[in-house]
């Protein structure tokens, strides 16, 4: 019984430090205005794929933490 609970409290403190990495503000890298500007023009190009990938990620992310919520109430 005791090894549950420490699962389940491990498993809650990575939680928490993913939760944290995830809204952490990313920092940014500085380089040439020409390279900066080409990056935006592929980002632009690729917007839609990123859309839909980001979309799959927001999707697995809330099943991975239902999953995780649904565990640690049992």
């Amino acid at each position: 019984m005791n090894i549950l609970i420490l699962q389940k409290t491990l498993i809650a403190f990575i939680l928490v430090l993913w939760v944290i990495h995830e809204f952490r503000e990313k920092k940014t890298k500085r380089s040439a205005p020409a390279i900066e500007e080409a990056d935006a023009r592929e980002r632009h190009e690729w917007r839609y794929l990123r859309w839909g990938f980001r979309l799959l990620q927001i999707a697995a992310t809330a099943y991975f933490i239902t999953q995780l919520i649904q565990f640690l109430l049992r």
